[in-house]
């Protein structure tokens, strides 16, 4: 335990001094900026609008998962091809602990920017969204969670391709997966975006709490699956 979050910690130092770790939190927080700046989700000037604030608010933050997907994927593929992961391995670092602790520092990243982005959406359409404050938290844990699955796939693809092919296919599978529900089309249930659409549709969902509950399991469901392959291709991954 203590050299796993030994390795967590030299991640997020690592991300901090690369100015990655800037990268990503900028990005959810701007990602907050549509509930702030846009008016507010009953407001006539919005009659006809594709999306309101709450569905651009999740649009956004789905672009920033994308981003931090690609960013997590070029990172673990930067240290396989840079020989950092096999220094580590060759001093009897269990390859399964590197990958599994870049995932937690993109992880702690990622739930910590999400903070502000759900304190925005609630001091700016607090009283226009359904089930109050206790659904604005499920909903933002259920993007979390959808979070987790994104970049597990980041860290995947990172497992299996060089920098730029595995950043590029990072982002195009995240944004493919979460954008879609967020404008409104079905999807299958086993998909992990769920979440986002629950956060865009806070001011008129029926069962807020059981939806994120169930969007979060999900979500968690794939990443977990996807980290168990993101482990075995990395084992056989040459460092």
């Amino acid at each position: 335990m203590s050299r796993f979050v030994t390795l967590t910690g030299m991640a997020l130092r690592e991300l901090w001094i690369s100015f990655r770790l800037l990268v990503v939190l900028g990005a959810l927080l701007v990602a907050g900026l549509p509930a702030a700046l846009l008016p507010p989700v009953m407001s006539p000037d919005l009659a006809g609008a594709p999306l309101d604030p709450l569905g651009w608010l999740a649009l956004a933050t789905a672009a920033a998962m994308a981003l931090a997907a690609a960013i997590a994927a070029a990172t673990l593929a930067s240290e396989r091809r840079r020989g950092t992961a096999g220094w580590m391995a060759a001093r009897a670092v269990p390859r399964a602990t590197i990958a599994l602790s870049w995932f937690v520092a993109f992880a702690l990243l990622l739930s910590i920017g999400l903070v502000p982005v759900a304190a925005v959406a609630w001091f700016a359409l607090g009283p226009f969204l359904l089930g109050g404050p206790a659904a604005l938290v499920a909903a933002a844990a259920a993007t979390a969670c959808v979070g987790g699955a994104t970049l597990a796939i980041g860290l995947f693809a990172g497992a299996a391709l060089p920098r730029w092919p595995a950043a590029a296919v990072a982002a195009l599978v995240a944004t493919a997966l979460l954008v879609p529900p967020v404008l409104g089309a079905s999807a299958p249930w086993w998909l992990p975006a769920d979440g986002l659409r629950v956060l865009a549709e806070l001011d008129s969902a029926a069962r807020p709490l059981a939806d994120s509950l169930r969007a979060a399991g999900v979500a968690l469901g794939v990443a977990a699956v996807v980290l168990v392959a993101t482990v075995v291709t990395f084992e056989r991954a040459d460092l």
